[in-house]
């Protein structure tokens, strides 16, 4: 720097009553109180962009501004940052995915039941209609096979769930307290099969584990493990689920595994259910077999495949009525 021409500093001090008393504008903070001033006496060799006179409460004030807008827009950029970070896993969606995925908005499906009990054995073959378009959804399944069981039927709309026998023509009302038991012998409930339990709004949830895997038909998978407890006022049978679930390349959420615990500090799950057998149906891939077994019954099983499935299908509020069952 040229001997000479010592460079000034820009000085800011508080004002004070002499300011006052010689008549000078106080400029007022946003908080109503004097705001730190320029030193008058001392000024900058160039003046700031915006300010013809650098010493005035005028040009205080707008670098004040200045400062209030950039002050605003660090803190505009810093929420920006935080809410880009990635969100939590939307664990209740892909259980939504994975527990509606052999039935979309409506569909109709023909399938095998197997049970393989110590005391007996049974196969049934069965017409299912599915209806989810609104919150009060509707399930008929229909026994086709053997003659000994054909007619058989189970309506289920909004809550009420509903049972017809052929051999006495009569409609039994099931009550809330039958949800957990057998369906027609098997190893599956009325609960299952009627699905009055909604798992993706029944639980909470919590993520225990992710990893990558392989599915035939499907390639590169991401696998999840996660922990259902239910809701403190949820009318639910089970204590804890674990559910075992995958997501393909396109996001679409499979079920590969449900094991169901009666208390929420159980070891052993009291059943475990397996969904296997990716085919194409209808122009979707699907899990097609369903293996219900219960551990402490060693051998023990009810299958069920599916053999022709359909989506989107026509159905009317007819087709859940009593003259349906019959």
């Amino acid at each position: 720097m040229p001997a000479g021409r010592a460079e000034r500093s820009l000085v800011l001090r508080s004002p004070g009553a002499a300011d006052r008393a010689a008549g000078h504008a106080v400029p007022l903070s946003a908080h109503g109180r004097a705001a730190p001033m320029l030193n008058p006496s001392i000024s900058p060799r160039r003046p700031p962009f915006g300010c013809a006179a650098p010493s005035t409460p005028t040009c205080w004030n707008t670098r004040m501004a200045s400062y209030r807008i950039y002050s605003l827009a660090l803190a505009l950029g810093l929420c920006a940052t935080a809410s880009a970070a990635p969100d939590a896993p939307p664990l209740a969606q892909w259980i939504k995915q994975a527990e509606t995925i052999l039935r979309g908005d409506t569909s109709a499906a023909i399938m095998n039941m197997k049970i393989k009990k110590e005391a007996y054995q049974r196969d049934y073959d069965l017409m299912v209609l599915t209806d989810d378009r609104s919150a009060s959804n509707k399930v008929l399944i229909k026994m086709l096979g053997p003659a000994l069981w054909r007619g058989n039927a189970t309506v289920k709309v909004d809550d009420k769930i509903s049972f017809y026998d052929p051999r006495n023509s009569r409609v039994t009302v099931m009550g809330s307290s039958m949800l957990g038991d057998s369906w027609m012998g098997s190893h599956f409930s009325n609960d299952d099969l009627m699905r009055e339990t909604d798992l993706s709004r029944h639980y909470e949830y919590e993520l225990l584990q992710q990893q990558a895997g392989q599915e035939e038909g499907l390639g590169a998978v991401k696998r999840y493990t996660v922990k259902l407890s239910p809701k403190p006022t949820a009318p639910v049978a089970w204590g804890k689920v674990i559910y075992q679930l995958y997501l393909d390349n396109q996001q679409q959420a499979y079920p590969r595994q449900l094991d169901y615990f009666q208390r929420a500090d159980d070891a052993q799950a009291a059943r475990s259910l397996v969904y296997s057998e990716l085919k194409a149906m209808d122009g979707k891939t699907v899990p097609t077999r369903l293996t219900m077994r219960v551990p402490a019954k060693a051998g023990e099983f009810t299958e069920i495949e599916y053999r022709k499935l359909k989506f989107n299908v026509k159905v009317s509020a007819d087709n859940f009525g009593e003259r349906a069952l019959q």
